[in-house]
C-alpha cells in the first residue's frame, strides 16, 4: 500500500466536504481492503462508522465517467435491499487522479457455491424483479441484441491479438473458428427481441463479489451494470468460467436446479432456462475474449495494476483444451 497515496487520502478526505458528510469523527483510520483490475478500495471508518473508499482507475465499458455511472447504478439499485448504499462520489479527477466513491461497508464473507445457491438465486430474483424506469434509459447501458453485442465486444477484445507474436497460433486458430460460428448464428437472437425481458445485470458475478451476511446477503461490484436480458447474469454466474474463477467448482445439474427453483420464484412463467441455454456460447466468448486481451494488458510493464492470480486464472483459460471443452455441446 503506497504511503504516498494514503497521505493524499487523508489529504482529500479532510480538505473536501466528505468529512462532514459522512460524519466523520477527527480519529478516522484508512486500511487497504482489495483491489480489482481497475479499482483499488480502502476500508474508511472511526468509532460508529465503517465504509468502503473507492478509487477508480479506467472505465471497462468505455464510459466517460466510470465512478459516476457505477454510483447511478446503485442509487437505483438501494430499493432492491440486495446492494451497498452509496453516500458520495466525486468524478471530477482534480484529486487523487482517480474517480472516489464511499459505500457502506457490508459484514460478511464470499459466496460459497456448496452452501449459498438458494441465497444467490433471492438475490439475483430480487434485483431482476426491480421494474425498468423510462429514466433508467437515459444513463444506463442498454444491450438489445446480445448475441450481436457480445461479438462487437469479443472482435474488439480480440483486435491485437491476431498481429501479436506473444499469442500462440493454436489460440488465434480458435478465436477465427469460434467467432465464425458466433456470426453464423447470430441471427437466432430474435428469439430475445421477439419475447424481450428487461433487467438490471450486474455482469461480473463471481463468488467473490457476493457479500453473505448472516442476516442478509448483497451483491456488490456493479462497475459493469447494464439494462439487458436477465440471462446474462444468470449465465454468468452458473458458468464454469465464473465458478473456477475464484474456487475449483463446476456446479451439478442439482446445484443449478436448485438455483433455478429459488429464482424463479418471483418469474414463473418466464423461460429463464432456455435464455441462459442459448446465451451461453456468446458468454464463452466474452469471458475468453477478455482473457486474450488482458494477457496481453499484463505484458505492458505500464499496467497500473496486476494481481498474480488473476494472470495465472487467464493463462488456464487460454489452454486450447479448456476452451474447447467448454464449446464441445455446440460442436464449434
Amino acid at each position: 500500500m503506497s504511503e504516498k497515496l494514503i497521505k493524499e487520502i487523508y489529504e482529500y478526505i479532510e480538505t473536501s466536504s466528505l468529512k462532514k458528510e459522512l460524519h466523520l469523527e477527527n480519529n478516522f483510520t484508512l486500511s487497504f481492503l482489495a483491489q480489482g483490475e481497475y479499482n483499488k478500495n480502502y476500508i474508511l471508518q472511526d468509532n460508529k462508522n465503517k465504509y468502503v473508499f473507492r478509487l477508480n482507475t479506467g472505465s471497462q465499458i468505455g464510459v466517460s465517467n466510470q465512478i459516476e455511472y457505477e454510483y447511478r447504478a446503485l442509487k437505483r439499485l438501494e430499493e432492491s435491499g440486495y446492494t451497498p448504499k452509496v453516500h458520495f462520489v466525486d468524478g471530477s479527477l482534480k484529486k487523487l487522479n482517480s474517480g472516489i466513491l464511499v459505500m457502506d461497508f457490508l459484514e460478511g464473507r464470499p459466496l460459497e457455491y456448496n452452501l449459498d445457491l438458494e441465497k444467490a438465486g433471492e438475490i439475483f430474483s430480487g434485483i431482476h424483479s426491480l421494474k425498468i424506469k423510462e429514466n433508467d434509459f437515459n444513463y444506463l447501458i442498454t444491450e438489445n441484441y446480445i448475441f450481436s453485442d457480445r461479438i462487437k465486444e469479443g472482435k474488439n477484445l480480440l483486435k491485437d491479438i491476431w498481429d501479436s507474436p506473444l499469442i500462440p497460433k493454436e489460440i488465434k486458430v480458435f478465436f477465427e473458428k469460434f467467432l465464425n460460428w458466433c456470426e453464423n448464428n447470430a441471427s437466432k437472437e430474435r428469439f430475445f427481441i421477439e419475447d424481450p425481458w428487461k433487467a438490471i445485470n450486474n455482469t461480473e458475478v463471481n463468488s467473490h463479489n457476493f457479500i453473505i451476511g448472516d442476516e442478509r446477503s448483497y451483491l456488490i461490484d456493479w462497475e459493469k451494470p447494464v439494462i439487458s436480458d436477465p440471462c446474462q447474469d444468470i449465465t454468468q454466474f452458473l458458468a464454469p468460467t465464473t465458478t473456477l474463477w475464484r474456487t475449483d467448482t463446476i456446479l451439478s445439474q442439482e446445484e443449478i436446479n436448485m438455483f433455478y427453483k429459488v429464482y424463479k420464484k418471483n418469474f414463473p412463467n418466464k423461460n429463464i432456462r432456455e435464455r441462459v441455454n442459448m446465451y451461453t456460447p456468446y458468454l464463452y466468448l466474452r469471458a475468453l475474449s477478455w482473457c486474450a486481451f488482458a494477457y496481453l494488458e499484463y505484458q505492458n510493464p505500464n499496467k497500473d495494476i496486476k494481481n498474480p492470480e488473476t494472470y495465472e486464472k487467464i493463462k488456464s483459460y487460454l489452454d486450447v483444451n479448456f476452451m474447447n471443452n467448454l464449446l464441445k455441446d455446440w460442436n464449434i
